[in-house]
């Protein structure tokens, strides 16, 4: 079975995108406004659900890669993000740069893969949005406290 892939074009330089994969500002751009990095770990919250990245690897302008630490309060049972790695390859092109993104272990026999599916194409577009235009559609705070 393969494992979630989706590849954009971003009208941005390879540093833009970069930063924006690896600052607190960044993240909370595209990603989601609840967030917050503590050393190499970052804690992501989406309403009730969290998910714990540990970066293995920042390469400037060419790879940020997490693994999947922790999910706090998820029921263990459906706990499939544990393990999982996310990957962003940067390439730098002419029109800007090409992000080649990879969730290893996020596969299609998982109970989560439709909706991850459809939140990586958003948060990606949001991704793209955010590196060239200062603004993406990050899960917004105002929806947790609502």
């Amino acid at each position: 079975m393969q494992h979630f892939q989706h590849s954009i074009l971003i009208d941005a330089s390879p540093a833009a995108v970069y930063a924006a994969l690896t600052t607190l500002n960044g993240l909370r751009g595209w990603w989601s406004e609840d967030c917050d990095i503590d050393g190499d770990t970052i804690h992501m919250r989406f309403g009730a659900h969290h998910k714990d990245f540990r970066v293995e690897s920042a390469q400037p302008g060419r790879e940020v890669r997490w693994l999947c630490t922790a999910t706090p309060g998820a029921n263990r049972s459906t706990d499939e993000w544990v393990g999982t790695r996310i990957m962003f390859h940067l390439h730098g092109e002419e029109e800007g740069t090409q992000v080649d993104f990879e969730h290893v272990g996020l596969l299609p026999a998982l109970a989560c893969y439709d909706m991850c599916d459809r939140g990586w194409r958003h948060f990606l577009e949001s991704l793209r949005q955010y590196a060239t235009t200062g603004r993406g559609t990050p899960y917004q705070l105002a929806t947790v406290e609502a």
